[in-house]
């Protein structure tokens, strides 16, 4: 089952790998249609831990896609890293 989150609401977002990346991994958050709707850079909590924080859509309620990307050099090759997940977003709360 697919996580669920509220329209409006920030997530955070975790990535963690067994080896160091290069930099920082990148979070690109698509809509249903594969258009982008948000990107960061992660932040660090170690070395193969990383964080980010993102803010759901407001006002289209949908599928959507998460793509971490890192990548590794070793002895000259470089090694891409790729986690993609979907998740929902819904609008159940009234705001005033």
């Amino acid at each position: 089952m697919r996580e669920q989150y509220e329209s409006g609401d920030t997530v955070q977002f975790t990535f963690v790998s067994s080896i160091a990346p290069d930099a920082n991994p990148r979070l690109a958050i698509t809509n249903n249609s594969g258009t982008l709707v948000s990107s960061a850079t992660a932040q660090s909590s170690d070395s193969c831990a990383f964080f980010a924080m993102m803010t759901m859509p407001g006002s289209a309620d949908g599928v959507y896609r998460g793509e971490w990307y890192a990548q590794k050099t070793t002895a000259g090759d470089t090694f891409p890293f790729y986690k993609r997940f979907l998740f929902n977003v819904a609008t159940t709360l009234t705001r005033d």
